[in-house]
């Protein structure tokens, strides 16, 4: 047979403090500890054990982006410091070495290079081609179209 409990809501109708003692004592969030998650920390530790932290995304890190302008005064620092690295009659900038991911195309470049692992905005690769150099894509970077 079923045992049919009454409430306690039930049981407590026509008892005036419903079972906190004074009038007084169920007034404002103190008398529960607070508000939410108050307390997760200290009181009401117990209740809230269970959940799980959850992990903040963290944006991608964009590369650092170089424009041709600046590119061509590097490599005139470069060449002042006798460190250019000629292959075939073209200049290789490796991107990791110098320290840049991206090539943007403001400004523009005179002489022929070759740009490796690095990857290169549309306009930036047609100014480097119609200058007689060429982009190679190294291990997954590719030329970007943005």
């Amino acid at each position: 047979m079923v045992v049919r409990k009454r409430k306690k809501k039930n049981k407590l109708r026509g008892k005036r403090t419903h079972g906190k003692g004074n009038t007084k004592n169920k007034r404002g969030a103190g008398s529960r500890g607070g508000r939410g998650r108050a307390g997760s920390a200290r009181h009401k530790r117990m209740l809230f054990l269970g959940e799980e932290k959850k992990k903040k995304l963290k944006p991608k890190k964009k590369p650092d982006a170089i424009n041709l302008k600046e590119l061509e005064r590097l490599l005139d620092r470069l060449e002042s410091e006798k460190r250019l690295v000629l292959e075939n009659g073209l200049i290789v900038v490796d991107g990791k070495k110098l320290g840049f991911g991206k090539v943007l195309s403001r400004g523009n470049i005179k002489r022929g290079i070759k740009l490796i692992n690095a990857k290169a905005s549309e306009k930036a690769l047609e100014k480097i081609i119609n200058a007689g150099g060429t982009v190679v894509e190294n291990e997954g970077v590719k030329s970007d179209n943005q």
